[in-house]
């Protein structure tokens, strides 16, 4: 399967997917709720060709992004929002962007911009320690993996990006289907959740007797330290089956 022949499969199951939850197709809203779908996942056009596959699953939007055009981010919209070059990323996609290259650096040969970005973990958290490493790392990191946001419905109108308001399924069944047919599709070499909450529908037990499953806190949970590069090392790469000895991974 290529790219294309990957988003044409992707699109196959969202069909079927709005049909049974009601979402209308051109606003994204669900008939008979204030609810809208945010959209399609993220899948970067070199995901295929990646020596590791790996697909983030985070939590939710936060809030109403298409409210103005009153619609949803579709598949073509979401493959323009990690321009290369640009590493302006907030904490979430930041800790995204790091876990991916410390899983990456030895197939991908990024170890000196791991190294680079590491010699920046006591001083900054990982959105700025990139910021201050920006010369050295790679620049097309994000179009190597996918994403999709666990909760996939926001409340029509929301401005408030932060607090847990809109983790809710509306019908578990349907939309944990939805989660193991697009993973069915990717067929990823890691799964990486970002965030604890509402693990009980992601199917866990079934998607590690297939895949390596790695749960984590989200990267904006600074409580757990989840926003620093140590974190990344300390608590993830137990998972990762990548060693976890300082000296090896730099």
């Amino acid at each position: 399967m290529n790219y294309q022949e990957l988003k044409i499969a992707i699109k196959i199951i969202y069909v079927d997917f709005f049909r049974e939850m009601g979402i209308d197709r051109t606003t994204g809203i669900v008939h008979g709720t204030n609810y809208r779908f945010t959209g399609f996942p993220y899948i970067g056009r070199n995901y295929l060709s990646a020596p590791l596959r790996l697909f983030f699953i985070p939590l939710d939007v936060g809030y109403d992004e298409c409210m103005q055009s009153n619609s949803y981010h579709s598949l073509e919209d979401r493959e323009s929002i990690f321009p290369d070059g640009d590493l302006d990323f907030n904490p979430h996609i930041a800790g995204m962007y790091s876990t991916a290259l410390y899983i990456l650096k030895d197939k991908m040969g990024w170890v000196d911009a791991w190294k680079t970005l590491w010699s920046k973990r006591d001083s900054f958290k990982m959105r700025k320690a990139i910021h201050n490493s920006y010369d050295i790392l790679p620049k097309d990191l994000m179009s190597y993996l996918a994403y999709d946001n666990r909760f996939r419905f926001v409340t029509l109108g929301r401005t408030r990006r932060t607090g847990g308001k809109d983790r809710v399924y509306l019908q578990p069944e349907i939309e944990g289907q939805l989660l193991l047919d697009e993973i069915s599709l990717l067929n990823p070499d890691y799964i990486i959740f970002q965030g604890r909450y509402g693990l009980w529908n992601c199917h866990l037990d079934e998607l590690k007797r297939k895949y390596q499953v790695i749960e984590s806190y989200h990267p904006s949970c600074w409580q757990r330290g989840a926003d620093k590069l140590q974190y990344i090392v300390e608590s993830l790469a137990p998972q990762i089956s990548l060693p976890k000895c300082i000296s090896k991974t730099i």
